[in-house]
């Protein structure tokens, strides 16, 4: 019990570190603006060019966060709790807890993983407000449906997320492991375009997999696959990643 204790101890340290950045709280504030700035325009547009109904105006708000932004934010984090860590030698402080370095680093991905939860709840909350005040009809029908598509668009971000914990240890500056990710992301994205045999084997490509959830047009077993798929990718990531952390020299 004590040990569970002391890796949830340490998970909620990380969290209050992270949640108390000013990256953090930008992020968090961009996260619950851009849906509402997004509602008052399409609310212009509805008005001046009678558009339809507002029921996927939530899917999306997640289409866009889940492509681009939540992807962002997750590597500036990765690269604080990481990367800034090393850079600031502030690591060695959490390495003189009564804790193992295993825990430390399951603790550090644990708040990479809540932090996106958070966001994508943040995003879900405020775009099915705005949805629920331009036209609750339509909002409320496509309640199910959204809240399918978030929980599935978590597995996306868990994926890119404890890949960017990884990538976190290749370097001690976190501008450089940002940038980094960027790139990578990028690359990974652009990389089917060009080779589209690769697009299987990314799970960068999966990261809209959440719409496939929408409507029912897809197959119980193809879902499946795919998460398996992305899981798969969590459990690298992070094995490697923590190989990565416990060989460190700090």
């Amino acid at each position: 019990m004590s040990e569970w204790y002391s890796l949830y101890a340490n998970a909620h340290n990380e969290t209050i570190k992270l949640l108390a950045q000013t990256k953090t709280k930008l992020a968090v504030a961009l996260t619950a603006l851009v849906p509402v700035a997004a509602a008052l325009l399409l609310g212009r547009l509805r008005t001046g060019i009678g558009l339809g109904p507002l029921r996927d105006f939530p899917q999306l708000m997640l289409d866009l966060f889940a492509t681009a932004l939540l992807p962002l934010f997750l590597f500036m984090a990765a690269a604080e709790s990481f990367s800034g860590e090393y850079a600031d030698r502030t690591i060695k402080l959490v390495l003189l807890r009564p804790i193992s370095r295993a825990k430390a680093f399951a603790s550090k991905v644990a708040a990479l993983l809540l932090y996106a939860a958070a966001l994508l709840a943040v995003v879900w909350l405020v775009s099915t407000a705005a949805a629920l005040v331009l036209d609750g009809g339509a909002a409320l029908a496509g309640l199910p449906d959204s809240i399918v598509a978030y929980a599935a668009a978590f597995v996306a971000m868990a994926a890119i997320g404890t890949a960017a914990a990884f990538v976190a240890q290749w370097l001690r500056s976190g501008v450089g492991t940002l940038a980094l990710c960027v790139v990578l992301y990028a690359g990974a994205k652009l990389l089917p375009f060009f080779f589209p045999e690769a697009a299987a084997w990314s799970f960068v490509t999966y990261a809209d997999w959440h719409s496939l959830w929408v409507g029912g047009a897809v197959a119980s077993g193809k879902l499946l696959q795919i998460f398996v798929f992305l899981l798969a990718s969590c459990m690298i990531s992070y094995t490697a990643g923590w190989y990565l952390f416990e060989k460190k020299a700090f």
